[in-house]
């Protein structure tokens, strides 16, 4: 692994963070024994559950610490360096390449965030992630059109549990669910099919999303269109089914370029220029 870069969020906390001066207490991340020392005033200005957790110890006390156990895709070192980063600079980094793991970084984050009541990190944190969803489509694409999961190609069922694992109406909570809306309504064998079996909060969730996306002043489900809750952009309505889309292949094959592009309407869902 290479040098963190001069913006992420190791190398801020590592190389940036000992600069800074005030009041300070000592973050001791336990059993590894990570520790970062950060401004008092500025944790528990953004959460209740820090400045209780510090409240019995004596102010002028040279080694106030916050004591935090390591909690497997909440609490970690990576996880505690972004927040630090987002306290001082209000920006999160990961410097990770890989799409999935960067959603498994920023969903830490979030469950961290919610963990103690740090709300300023609730709307960023989804468009956060709806941005790297954005950024990180499906890399194959196909005669007609971005594949059905193109939004959730990156994401796996840890990211939809930790979701279930916020508060209802979370925003982060509700842009997960939203990025499978598409592949919900386009496939009856969609992606995560069988995460709404397993999980029922996930499966409420989705539910929601789905009647907010054909409640959009840009959707018409009597006319067949609805406009993506990730994208923003208009789609046509119609359900994917193996046998259609295996039979408009072998017509597409037989016909070549000829094949007419809006024989894929019934089965498929395309960008339509409105």
């Amino acid at each position: 692994m290479g040098e963190a870069s001069e913006d992420s969020a190791p190398y801020f906390a590592t190389a940036i963070l000992p600069h800074y001066h005030g009041p300070l207490v000592k973050i001791n991340i336990k059993p590894s024994n990570h520790e970062f020392t950060i401004s008092k005033q500025l944790i528990c200005a953004e959460s209740e559950v820090f400045s209780a957790m510090l409240e019995g110890q004596v102010k002028d006390c040279q080694d106030m610490i916050a004591d935090l156990e390591e909690m497997e895709y909440v609490v970690s070192v990576r996880s505690i360096q972004a927040l630090i980063q987002w306290l001082y600079r209000r920006i999160i980094n990961f410097d990770i390449e890989d799409p999935r793991e960067h959603i498994t970084a920023a969903m830490e984050l979030v469950r961290l965030a919610d963990k103690y009541n740090i709300v300023g990190l609730k709307t960023t944190m989804a468009q956060y992630i709806r941005e790297i969803i954005i950024s990180n489509p499906h890399p194959d694409t196909d005669f007609f059109g971005p594949p059905v999961d193109t939004h959730t190609y990156w994401m796996d069922r840890e990211h939809i549990i930790s979701a279930t694992f916020l508060p209802r109406e979370h925003p982060v909570r509700r842009t997960i669910a939203a990025a499978s809306v598409a592949g919900y309504l386009r496939s009856d064998d969609y992606k995560f099919i069988e995460e709404t079996h397993l999980y029922p909060s996930f499966a409420a969730d989705l539910l929601l999303e789905v009647g907010s996306a054909l409640d959009r002043p840009e959707s018409m489900p009597g006319g067949g269109t609805f406009e993506d809750p990730i994208s923003g952009k208009i789609l046509a309505l119609d359900r994917v089914t193996p046998k259609k889309k295996l039979h408009l292949k072998e017509q597409k094959d037989q016909q070549g370029d000829y094949f007419p592009v809006g024989l894929a309407l019934g089965w498929r869902f395309v960008q339509l220029d409105i």
